[in-house]
């Protein structure tokens, strides 16, 4: 849900803070005082269009900050999956833009692109204006909503997609066996050089990286020479032409012979006796290491020419050994399905037939369940839309078949049928339906999915607009309903969805000496019941004030008869 939403320097508004309720808030206000500001903002911060008119006057960027708490498990695991932010308790969410149109977007500190701040917040909030009924009059959102209320299309659709895969799969592997005779002969060709060519390179796992030491180091030649020559003389003699090992074969002579005195000058002894015997050692190596040292141009030469070699054959193959290896195995497998293509053909066809039979199988499933939903589905927003005010509203689903002959989501196109009237034919819901009626077959589309979707937030932009007397409560009603499994911000006009909240602020638009601004203002006591009355059209007077306490009253009760 979202608990705090901060506002800097948005048209009107130069600073202002809302808290929401996890259940029903409601904005109202009068007319021009800013409340469709504040869903700009909300609008703003969740991904939507950029505009800089929005930007305070003689301000140089605006800002908006979102808070949001109580996520769930997969709320948390899908931001966690599509921007690497781990969520606890809270997600903070922030979007600034300047007066130069240079976006920044954050979620919990970490800069994030906007593309994603649409996707999560997709996951957290669905969004209805005025003129935004928009996702349920789209025909693919239709068919992911009889599929999300059917329960078990999801395993079928999963299946269904791992079969066209496997369809891919097999098409593609057709595809490798050529077309013509001499269209196959010449791709014979190619492959057999090229196999050839890597074959008889005959190139070891390591054979470029050995190399290119051994050749690093016959570069050093002279280098090695100079160090081994040096380190030989140091050990073979001082600067007084005496041998290092005749010192410390000294040195161990007199320690021997006190080495008896004290065990300590044993020890000394035997460790000089030993350092003597590895400096001989070493001496000797070295003398080794330098008599062999000699450089060998002819091998240096074919080191050369083989590693130009190996780097031609890594560009034509991949880069390197492990690509050039994968690029052998995948040409063998071509070259024998070019070979054997008549075969191999004729193994493939059959796999495609019996998979498309087994698609078309699983899609025949898939529109039989998608058919039991969807009357289901409609026969329930049916029921809903009586219980507000549309006792003669039917609902039906249409089905189609699309022309794709396989497609992930199924064989299936689905229109949402409407009719508000007795008597007349049911047609496509985005073609009938008006402003007021399709703010309440939202509301009843809402309660009835509102437990299997995962959304926790819905904002309404004045949806009820149309809506007055016994309607008007029955909206509101369902809005309390509704906000029992979601969050709710629904800006109003109504007294009756006024009266219902459970959180109310109040948009107001004031002036000082230099300029106008937009605050928002939470209502409670008498100030809650004085904009019911307004909203009422009654006076704040005792009769007023009585009108808007009792209605207030009455949707206190029904609230508590809900939440039992």
């Amino acid at each position: 849900m979202i608990q705090t939403i901060n506002i800097q320097n948005v048209a009107l508004i130069e600073k202002a803070t809302l808290y929401f309720d996890n259940k029903l808030n409601v904005i109202s206000g009068e007319t021009g005082a800013g409340k469709s500001i504040m869903l700009d903002a909300l609008s703003f911060v969740f991904g939507g269009r950029a505009d800089r008119g929005l930007i305070r006057s003689g301000e140089s960027k605006m800002k908006v900050e979102a808070i949001f708490t109580m996520l769930t498990n997969a709320q948390k695991q899908f931001v966690l999956n599509e921007v690497g932010v781990a969520c606890e308790d809270e997600l903070f969410l922030s979007r600034e833009l300047d007066s130069a149109g240079k976006n920044v977007c954050k979620i919990n500190g970490e800069l994030v692109p906007l593309t994603a701040v649409k996707k999560i917040c997709l996951m957290l909030v669905d969004v209805h204006g005025q003129s935004e009924h928009l996702a349920l009059l789209n025909n693919d959102y239709q068919l992911q909503i009889v599929d999300l209320f059917s329960k078990s299309a999801e395993s079928v659709l999963a299946n269904l997609g791992a079969k066209i895969d496997e369809l891919k799969a097999v098409e593609n592997e057709i595809k490798t066996l050529g077309g013509t005779e001499a269209e196959k002969q010449n791709l014979i060709d190619l492959y057999t050089y090229q196999i050839n060519e890597i074959e008889n390179a005959k190139i070891g796992e390591n054979e470029f990286e050995n190399l290119t030491a051994e050749k690093k180091e016959m570069q050093q030649f002279e280098h090695i020479n100079d160090c081994l020559k040096s380190c030989y003389e140091a050990l073979s003699k001082n600067n007084f032409g005496e041998a290092a090992q005749n010192l410390i074969y000294s040195a161990s002579k007199n320690l021997q012979q006190i080495s008896e005195l004290n065990p300590h000058y044993l020890e000394l002894y035997n460790r000089l006796n030993s350092l003597s015997l590895e400096l001989d050692d070493i001496a000797e190596t070295v003398h080794d290491d330098l008599t062999n040292n000699v450089f060998d141009e002819q091998r240096f030469n074919f080191i050369d020419e083989r590693l130009d070699y190996i780097k031609s054959l890594f560009r034509k193959y991949g880069g390197n050994y492990e690509k050039m290896q994968e690029y052998y195995a995948a040409t063998s497998k071509k070259l024998d399905n070019l070979i054997n293509s008549a075969e191999k053909h004729a193994k493939f066809t059959a796999q495609k037939q019996k998979l498309l039979g087994e698609i078309e199988k699983i899609q025949a499933k898939l529109t039989e369940i998608r058919k039991k939903s969807a009357n289901e589905l409609s026969s329930r927003i049916g029921e809903e839309l009586k219980f507000l005010g549309m006792p003669n509203a039917k609902m039906s689903v249409e089905f189609s078949q699309i022309s794709e002959p396989f497609s992930y989501s199924g064989a299936d196109r689905v229109e949402f049928m409407f009719s508000a009237n007795r008597g007349f034919e049911l047609k496509p819901l985005n073609k009938v339906v008006s402003g007021g009626e399709m703010s309440r077959v939202m509301l009843a589309y809402k309660i009835v999915v509102g437990g299997v979707d995962n959304i926790s937030t819905i904002v309404f932009d004045e949806i009820d607009t149309g809506l007055s007397g016994q309607i008007a409560l029955t909206v509101a009603q369902y809005m309390a309903k509704l906000s029992v499994q979601k969050q709710i911000i629904a800006v109003s006009h109504l007294p009756q969805i006024c009266a219902m909240a459970d959180n109310n602020i109040k948009v107001e638009k004031f002036s000082d000496n230099l300029t106008t601004h937009t605050r928002a203002v939470k209502l409670e006591g008498t100030e809650l019941v004085k904009e019911i009355a307004r909203l009422m059209g009654a006076e704040t007077n005792a009769d007023g004030i009585k009108a808007s306490t009792n209605l207030k009253q009455k949707c206190n009760e029904y609230k508590t008869q809900i939440k039992k």
